[in-house]
C-alpha cells in the first residue's frame, strides 16, 4: 500500500491507495490471504483494480456500509458500472446473453421501492415459513443419501450439497421435477466459469435456457396461477397494481439462484473442514447438539457470499476516507468475518464460538431474506452425513475449488469415500 498526495486514479488527498485485484486471488486460502493483509494495513482503501472502487475491509466499516443505504446504494439507476445485481465484477452472469437485462432483481432496489418486495419476502421466508417447508427438506436429504449410501462412495457436491437446495428452492417455486438437475447444474457450472474454458459457451447457453424457462413460468402464472411460490410473485401487487413481468422474473431468478448455490457452497466448506479436522468432527458427532453454533462458525469463516458492490451517491467519510458521489464501494462479508478486532482469535474455527454475530448474511435492509431457511437445510444436510456417512474421507486429488473466490466461494468436486450403509425410504 501506498499513500501520495493525488492518487493517479484522481483521489482526494492522502488517500491509502492499494492494488488490490480480487479476480486475482485464486483458491479459498490466498482469498483469505490476500483480505488479511489489506485488512492489516486500513479499514478503507481505494483500488485501481475492479473497475476503481473503494474497498471496504473492517467489521466496523463493513457494517456502515451495509446500514447508511441513503449514501451507499444498491439501485442498478445509479451504477456506475455495467451489470446487474450486488456483485463487484463483471463474472460470467453479468456478461451472460442478454436476456438477463430484461430481469430486474429486487436486491437492485433500493427504497422506497425495496420495501414492499422485502415484506413479501419477509413473510415467505419468515421463520414459520422456513419451518414449514422442514418436512420437505428432511425428505430430500433423506432422499438424495439414499440415492448414494450403498456405495460407499460418492461425489458429495453432485449427489448431496447441490442436490437439496435445488429440489426444496425449486420444489418451492413449482418447476417441474424434470428440470430441476438442469436448473441446478446451470447456476452451478457458473461458479467454476472461466473466461476462454472449453465448455464456456455451453455454460452461457445453459444459463440463458434457465432464464427463458423462469420467464416462461411467470407468464404461464401470470395467465393461470398455481399454488406455488412462483404465482405468488407473478401476481405480486403493490398498492392494487400488479408488478412487472421483469420484477417478477427478477423476483423468481434471486430466490433460485441464491437458494441454489450458496447452501451448496456453505455445505461444501463444511464438509471439507470436517474433514480435515477431525477433532471438530468427533466433536460434532459426539455432541450433536453443538450442530447450531457449528452453523454460525461456518457461516462466519466460510461465507458463501464474499463481496457486495455498492454506488456511492453522496459524499461520505467511511473508515477515514472521503468517499465522492459516483464512486464505487466493495463491502467485504468475507473480510469483516475474520476482523480481528470484532472475532478473537478470529483465524481459528471454535466449534461453539459465543456469541458470534458474523456478517454472512450481510446487514440492513439487503441482509439475505433467505437466511432462515438455509440455516435448516445446511444443519439438516449435516446431522444426517454426521450420523449417517461419519467416517466419510474426501479424495483429496480429486477436490476442485470454485476457480474465482471474488463475489462467491465454494468446492464444485468433493468426490469421497464411506462406509455403506442402509437406506431410509422405500425405493
Amino acid at each position: 500500500m501506498t499513500e501520495v498526495d493525488v492518487a493517479p486514479s484522481g483521489r482526494p488527498e492522502r488517500v491509502p491507495v492499494v492494488e488490490f485485484d480480487m479476480a486475482s486471488h485464486d483458491g479459498h486460502r490466498r482469498s483469505n490471504e490476500a483480505w488479511s493483509e489489506l485488512r492489516g494495513k486500513c479499514p478503507v482503501a481505494w483500488s485501481d483494480d475492479n473497475g476503481g472502487a473503494w474497498i471496504a475491509t473492517s467489521y466496523a466499516a463493513v457494517a456502515e456500509g451495509f446500514r447508511n443505504w441513503e449514501a451507499f446504494r444498491s439501485g442498478r439507476d445509479v451504477r456506475t458500472v455495467p451489470g446487474p445485481g450486488g456483485s463487484p465484477m463483471y463474472n460470467a452472469i453479468n456478461a451472460a446473453p442478454t436476456e438477463l437485462s430484461t430481469v430486474l432483481v429486487p436486491e437492485e432496489l433500493d427504497p422506497p421501492q425495496w420495501h414492499a418486495f422485502r415484506r413479501l419476502f419477509a413473510d415467505l421466508l419468515s421463520p414459520r415459513g422456513a419451518k414449514a417447508l422442514m418436512p420437505r427438506v428432511e425428505h430430500w436429504v433423506t432422499k438424495y443419501l439414499d440415492d448414494v449410501i450403498e456405495l460407499g462412495e460418492c461425489d458429495l457436491v453432485h449427489a448431496l450439497s447441490s442436490r437439496v437446495p435445488g429440489a426444496v428452492v425449486l420444489e418451492w417455486l413449482g418447476f417441474p421435477e424434470d428440470e430441476w438437475h438442469r436448473l441446478i447444474d446451470s447456476f452451478h457450472n457458473m461458479a467454476e466459469y472461466v473466461p476462454g474454458m472449453p465448455d464456456a459457451q455451453h455454460y452461457l447457453d445453459e444459463l440463458e435456457w434457465t432464464v427463458q424457462r423462469i420467464h416462461e413460468a411467470v407468464a404461464d402464472r401470470r395467465a393461470n396461477p398455481r399454488d406455488d411460490v412462483t404465482s405468488v410473485m407473478a401476481n405480486f401487487e403493490i398498492d392494487g397494481e400488479r408488478v412487472s413481468f421483469e420484477h417478477s422474473a427478477g423476483m423468481v431468478l434471486m430466490i433460485m439462484s441464491g437458494g441454489v448455490d450458496t447452501t451448496t457452497s456453505l455445505t461444501g466448506a463444511a464438509l471439507v473442514h470436517l474433514h480435515r479436522h477431525p477433532e471438530d468432527r468427533r466433536r460434532l458427532v459426539e455432541d450433536p447438539d453443538l450442530i447450531v453454533r457449528a452453523t454460525e462458525e461456518f457461516l462466519r469463516v466460510y461465507p458463501p457470499a464474499r463481496t457486495h458492490g455498492r454506488t456511492v451517491v453522496e459524499d461520505t467519510e467511511l473508515g477515514g476516507c472521503l468517499l465522492r458521489k459516483n464512486d464505487r464501494l466493495i463491502l467485504s462479508e468475507v473480510s469483516a468475518c475474520h476482523d480481528e478486532q470484532q472475532f478473537p482469535d478470529a483465524d481459528q474455527f471454535l466449534v461453539d464460538r459465543f456469541p458470534n454475530r458474523h456478517m454472512a448474511f450481510g446487514l440492513g435492509l439487503h441482509r439475505c431474506p433467505g437466511s432462515h431457511i438455509a440455516r435448516l437445510m445446511f444443519k439438516e444436510i449435516m446431522t444426517q452425513v454426521l450420523e449417517r456417512i461419519p467416517d466419510y474421507v474426501l479424495v483429496e486429488d480429486g477436490i476442485r475449488e470454485y476457480p474465482n473466490w471474488t463475489a462467491s466461494g465454494g468446492w464444485s468436486r468433493l468426490p469421497a469415500t464411506f462406509t455403506p450403509g442402509i437406506r431410509r425410504l422405500s425405493p
